[in-house]
């Protein structure tokens, strides 16, 4: 089993979501969401991944993985970063498995 975030550093909201994987089987563990509020996006991401993760009871040695979006890529505990359009397409291929192209406008 796989067990893996995903941050999102928005310009208003931090979304953060935890997930597992096993057997190419997804199951969803906790989430969320903080605004901003005038506060700085990269310490709200720290809150936002540690309420996750005391949601679904795990701590963070034991995910695998922590994905960052949006302006995400400056956490300085993420594993990899995606940026918009990548997201955007595989956000499509996710919902429509048969398509071949998105368009990002």
């Amino acid at each position: 089993m796989t067990i893996a975030a995903g941050i999102d550093v928005g310009t208003a909201v931090i979304k953060a979501a935890i997930f597992s994987v096993e057997d190419g089987k997804e199951t969803w563990l906790s989430r969320s969401i903080m605004r901003i509020r005038q506060r700085d996006p990269i310490e709200l991401a720290r809150v936002a991944f540690d309420q996750a993760l005391e949601d679904a009871k795990l701590t963070a040695n034991q995910v695998d993985y922590v994905a960052t979006t949006g302006e995400g890529e400056s956490v300085p505990f993420h594993t990899g970063h995606f940026y918009s359009m990548t997201t955007h397409a595989r956000g499509a291929i996710y919902l429509d498995p048969e398509s071949r192209a998105a368009l990002d406008v």
